[in-house]
């Protein structure tokens, strides 16, 4: 059964994380993106496969259906900050890429959630630690 201060630090933890969901997006703005534009550079820049993600790992990382990863990319990649690219492993896997303004961009934002990040460490530490 749960306690009252399980609940209360559940309560904590959605709010904590809704604001900060709030908050990347208005970072993403001034920075130029939407939210989803951002997460898609997050996803292609945090990804392990080599040579970058294909639409399809994309997707699942932004856990979006395939086609709505696909129209994104196209949208980012009209802005400059994506491009696409043949695997040279395999010539019918179309991989994803981050262009030197993506990655410009991305490396804005990541250091300004970072700081973000570190700020919330204080609120959220508290609310994992056991009782």
């Amino acid at each position: 059964m749960s306690t009252d201060e399980q609940y209360q630090r559940l309560l904590v933890f959605r709010t904590t994380l809704r604001r900060f969901d709030q908050w990347s997006r208005r970072a993403a703005e001034e920075h130029g993106l939407t939210h989803a534009q951002h997460q898609m550079l997050l996803a292609i820049r945090g990804s392990v496969t080599p040579g970058g993600p294909t639409i399809g790992e994309v997707a699942d990382a932004l856990v979006v259906r395939h086609h709505t990863a696909s129209e994104l990319a196209d949208r980012t990649q009209q802005l400059g900050w994506v491009e696409r690219a043949r695997s040279t492993e395999d010539g019918r896997r179309v991989q994803l890429r981050l262009t030197p303004s993506g990655t410009r961009v991305l490396e804005e934002l990541t250091a300004v959630h970072v700081e973000e990040l570190q700020r919330l460490s204080g609120l959220l530490d508290p609310l994992v630690s056991q009782p």
